[in-house]
């Protein structure tokens, strides 16, 4: 068997040894197109996982912080702590142990029996006197603590109890003092704030488009960092990813960009500020050569409007047109830059102080 598998391969080299195949024509230059093709296909396709996996971690670091500030943890403790010192009770795990109650603040009065109508009791009709003990007892405790984003204060209420009993040892429930009316007293505690002079933007925009749509409209996301200076003045600035592409080619910055912001007019519900800056882009990736020799930084100026739309005290929602300018460079590059200069862009996202 082995020999006559030989003996078929040696037919089929010596039949095939000067056979020759023709190409068709524009058959390379098509492999080549199909191959480069491919190849910016795989780069968008990475890119895009790269770009997921940021707005993951971002969503999952904005909600870690949002649960983090909200959390009443450190409210209840701070409260228990309180209890604790006052040596009225003990923290036993998470429960509170009353070891004793406090201190009486209401005198001991001793009075007679009221008299609610009709026969009088046997006690009564033999001549001996009836009388009632009332003790009065009135307590209560208040906790506030402070946050970044304005002060918070837990106010607990205090509560005034009457015990009624009489000289035959009856065990009566508990009823409102007669001194008050009202069965619950509210204790409102100092109110301490601070407040809030740090925030931080996560942000995504687009710009608009040039040559008649030949160049895509740039895509730009990003983190900023925002500086409250004083009631109307604040300085921003952050990491700006931008994408520019084209029929031809798909262009990576990467940005730093600076601005001021000035607040115009403050509402309970929406904030309206203008902002003017600047930018600086390096194009890191998509280029054929990323040198600073190559493709130098780009320079641009910025302005433009904002709004805020207030969700609480710390979360915004926020959106911010305007118009950029970009100064020319020496790179070869033709971007939607070079063919529109001064250009509108969008800013939308959401905004969280601290």
């Amino acid at each position: 068997m082995k020999k006559e598998k030989n003996e078929i391969t040696d037919l089929f080299r010596s039949r095939l040894v000067d056979a020759q195949m023709e190409v068709k024509e524009g058959f390379w230059e098509k492999l080549e197109t199909d191959v480069s093709v491919a190849c910016r296909q795989r780069h968008r396709a990475l890119i895009f996982r790269i770009a997921a996996a940021a707005s993951v971690l971002l969503v999952l670091g904005a909600s870690s912080a949002v649960l983090w500030n909200f959390s009443p943890r450190e409210d209840l403790g701070e409260a228990f702590h309180k209890i604790e010192a006052s040596r009225t009770g003990s923290l036993n795990g998470d429960g509170l142990q009353i070891s004793q109650l406090p201190q009486a603040t209401g005198p001991v009065l001793y009075s007679p029996a009221p008299f609610s109508g009709g026969a009088l009791p046997s006690s009564e009709k033999g001549g001996e006197d009836s009388l009632s003990v009332r003790l009065s007892v009135s307590f209560s405790f208040s906790s506030s603590t402070a946050f970044g984003g304005g002060g918070r204060s837990n106010q607990y209420t205090g509560y005034r109890k009457a015990a009624n009993s009489n000289r035959r040892g009856d065990n009566s429930a508990f009823v409102p003092s007669e001194s008050n009316s009202a069965d619950e007293i509210p204790i409102t505690g100092e109110q301490v704030s601070r407040e809030s002079n740090w925030a931080i933007k996560a942000e995504a925009g687009f710009a608009l488009p040039a040559d008649e749509g030949a160049y895509k409209p740039p895509v730009s996301t990003g983190i900023t960092v925002e500086r409250r200076l004083n009631d109307f003045l604040s300085v921003e600035t952050g990491l700006l990813y931008s994408n520019l592409r084209s029929d031809e080619q798909t262009l990576h910055y990467l940005g730093i960009p600076v601005r001021m912001n000035f607040l115009l007019a403050d509402t309970e519900k929406f904030d309206l500020y203008a902002s003017v800056g600047g930018m600086a882009d390096k194009c890191f990736s998509g280029a054929p050569d990323n040198s600073f020799a190559e493709e130098p930084i780009q320079l641009a100026v910025t302005a433009g409007v904002g709004i805020r739309y207030k969700i609480n005290e710390r979360l915004a929602l926020f959106a911010e047109p305007g118009v950029s300018h970009h100064f020319q460079t020496d790179s070869k590059l033709v971007t939607a830059r070079t063919k529109r200069p001064t250009n509108f862009n969008l800013l939308c996202g959401i905004r969280m102080t601290y």
